[in-house]
C-alpha cells in the first residue's frame, strides 16, 4: 500500500507539467479553429482563455528553485564538535546509510535531513543534516539519539531521495492553482479543475510523507530504544511550546525599545531549569495535545507516532544515556546565539544587546510607558487627577470597556463608580510608569512568572491605597499627590517612551 501511495503520487506530480500544458494546447488548437471560421468569435474567445493560459505557463515556468546558497544556520566541522560528528557518524553505521557531508546547527526545535541530487534523483551529490540546537539544550542524551537516528532513517529509507523534486513539485502545483483568479466563469472553472487535482496530490504525497515518518520512527527505536525514541517525541513537543513561549515573551520584551539579549542561551537554559516552567513543562508532558491533525499535515500526530512505538516489541535503551545532550557540543549557548543571528532580520542586527535584569526592566518601562502616554493623550498627570477631584472619572475611563458603562438614566455617582475599576487600572499604568521614569520602581526578571514591579520603600505600602482613594466615585487624590511628589515626580509629567533609548 505504501508503495503504491509513494507511486501515486510520483505519477501525479509528473502528470502535472503534462495537464497544463495539455490545457494550453487545448486553448492554442480552439484558437486557431475559431480563427479558421469567424475572426470575431476568435478575439473573443481569446479575451476569455489566452490570459488564464498565460496564467497557467508562467507560474508553471518561474518555479522556485533550491541552490546552495540556500544555506541553514551555522556550519559545524568535525574538528570544532567532534562528539557530535562521531555520534552522528555511529548512528549513520547502524543505521546502514552513509553520514551526512554536512551538518548545521540553527534555531528551531526540530532537526532535519536533505540530499542535494541529479537525475532527479537517481544521483546524490551532498547530504546535509540540520540540527536545532533548542533541541540539544533540551534533551536527554538518549533522546538526542533518537532524534538524530529518526533523521538518518529518512537517508537509509531514501526518503530524502526525491525530496527537493517533490517539495519544488508542491511549489509548482500550489503556484498554478494561486495564480488563477475567480473574475470570470472560465477562469473558475480551471481553478476548480485544478483545485481538485491539487487536493488529490497533496493528500496522497502528505499519506506518502506520514508513512516516512513511522518508517523513521522504527530506526529511531532500533537504534536508540523504543523508551527513548517514545519520551523524546513527547519532550520535543513541550519544547516547542516553551521555546516559543521564550522567544515571545523574554527574548522579544525589549525589541520595541529597541534592545535584545545578549545571551539568549543563557535565558533559555535559565528558563528550561527554572522549577516552575520544569513542573509546566511536565505537564504538558503528561498531557500532550490531543487535537486531531490535518490530513494536510507530513507528520501524524505524536499520540499516534508513540502509539505505533509502543505496540511494537520493545527495544532497551542503551546505557549511559541520561546526561544532558548539551555534553555533546561544545558552548551549546553560544551556539545557540550564532544560530539565531543567521535567521534573524536585518532590523535585529540594529539591536542593542544588554543583560536580562536590564533587558526586563528596559522593556517593560517603554511598554509602560507607551501605554501611559495613550491614556493621557495631550494630558498631564496632573491634570489627569484633577478630573479626578472634579468627579470626571469616565473622561479617563476606557471607551472601549463596554462592561464598565452605566445604565442610560444612571446618576453622576453611579456614572463615577461604574468607572472606577477601569480609572484604577489606567491611573496605575500612568503612575507605575511615573514611578519607574524616577528611579523609585522598576520591573524585575522573573523566570517562573510575569516580570514583578518593584517599588523601593518607603513608597511600597503606600502606593495601593493612594490609587484606590484616588480612583473611588468620592475622590480623594491628596495621598497619591504627595507620594508623587515625595518621590520626585513632576507635576507637570508626562510619559516619553523615547527616554528608554536614553
Amino acid at each position: 500500500m505504501k508503495s503504491f501511495r509513494g507511486l501515486l503520487a510520483a505519477v501525479l506530480l509528473a502528470g502535472f507539467p503534462l495537464l497544463v500544458l495539455a490545457f494550453v494546447g487545448g486553448i492554442v488548437a480552439l484558437e486557431v479553429l475559431a480563427l479558421q471560421h469567424n475572426i470575431f468569435a476568435a478575439v473573443k474567445l481569446g479575451i476569455i482563455t489566452v490570459p488564464v493560459g498565460w496564467i497557467l505557463l508562467k507560474t508553471l515556468l518561474t518555479v522556485e528553485r533550491a541552490t546552495d546558497d540556500d544555506v541553514p544556520g551555522v556550519a559545524v566541522t568535525p574538528e570544532n564538535q567532534p562528539a557530535l560528528w562521531a555520534l552522528v557518524r555511529e548512528l549513520a553505521d547502524e543505521a546502514g546509510t552513509r553520514p551526512p557531508d554536512e551538518i548545521y546547527l540553527d534555531a528551531d526545535v526540530n532537526a532535519a535531513v536533505a540530499e542535494r541530487t541529479s537525475w532527479l534523483g537517481l544521483r546524490v551529490l551532498r547530504r546535509r543534516m540540520v540540527i536545532g540546537v533548542p533541541l540539544i539544550m533540551g534533551l536527554r542524551q538518549d533522546q538526542f539519539r533518537a532524534v538524530l537516528a529518526h533523521e538518518l532513517g529518512h537517508y537509509s529509507n531514501k526518503d530524502t531521495r526525491f525530496s527537493a523534486l517533490t517539495y519544488r513539485g508542491r511549489k509548482s502545483i500550489a503556484r498554478v492553482v494561486s495564480g488563477l483568479g475567480r473574475d470570470g466563469y472560465f477562469e473558475r472553472f480551471v481553478g476548480w479543475l485544478f483545485g481538485l487535482y491539487a487536493k488529490l496530490y497533496f493528500a496522497v504525497s502528505m499519506s506518502v510523507c506520514r508513512a516516512q515518518e513511522i518508517a523513521a520512527d522504527t530506526v529511531s527505536a532500533r537504534l536508540a530504544g523504543t523508551e527513548a525514541a517514545t519520551s523524546a517525541l513527547r519532550e520535543i513537543e513541550a519544547l516547542a511550546v516553551t521555546w516559543r513561549f521564550f522567544m515571545n515573551n523574554y527574548a522579544a520584551v525589549g525589541w520595541d525599545a529597541g534592545y535584545l539579549p545578549d545571551r539568549f542561551g543563557e535565558g533559555y537554559r535559565a528558563l528550561l531549569t527554572d522549577p516552575t516552567r520544569a513542573g509546566q513543562m511536565e505537564e504538558m508532558r503528561q498531557n500532550p495535545s490531543d487535537e486531531p491533525t490535518s490530513r494536510w499535515d507530513t507528520h501524524p500526530a505524536t499520540q499516534d507516532r508513540v502509539a505505533k512505538l509502543d505496540a511494537a516489541p520493545r527495544v532497551p535503551v542503551r546505557q549511559g544515556g541520561g546526561g544532558p545532550a548539551t555534553e555533546l557540543l561544545t558552548g551549546a549557548e553560544k551556539m545557540l546565539d550564532e544560530a539565531l543571528f543567521t535567521v534573524f532580520s536585518d532590523e535585529a542586527h540594529t539591536k542593542r544587546r544588554t543583560d536580562w535584569e536590564s533587558l526586563v526592566a528596559i522593556g517593560r518601562r517603554h511598554v509602560a510607558s507607551g501605554a501611559a502616554a495613550e491614556i493621557l493623550g495631550e494630558r498631564t498627570l496632573d491634570m489627569a487627577l484633577d478630573l479626578l477631584d472634579a468627579g470626571r472619572h469616565e473622561e479617563l475611563a476606557d471607551p472601549s470597556d463596554t462592561d464598565e458603562q452605566p445604565p442610560a438614566g444612571a446618576g453622576a455617582r453611579a456614572r463615577r463608580e461604574f468607572a472606577a475599576v477601569s480609572v484604577r487600572r489606567r491611573l496605575g499604568v500612568v503612575v507605575y510608569a511615573a514611578l519607574t521614569d524616577v528611579g523609585v520602581a522598576r520591573w524585575s526578571l522573573s523566570w517562573s512568572g510575569p516580570a514583578p514591579f518593584t517599588l523601593d520603600e518607603p513608597f511600597k505600602d503606600r502606593l495601593s491605597p493612594a490609587l484606590d482613594k484616588a480612583t473611588s466615585a468620592e475622590s480623594d487624590t491628596a495621598p497619591l499627590r504627595a507620594l508623587l511628589t515625595a518621590a520626585g515626580v513632576s507635576t507637570g509629567y508626562r510619559p516619553s517612551p523615547t527616554l528608554v533609548r536614553n
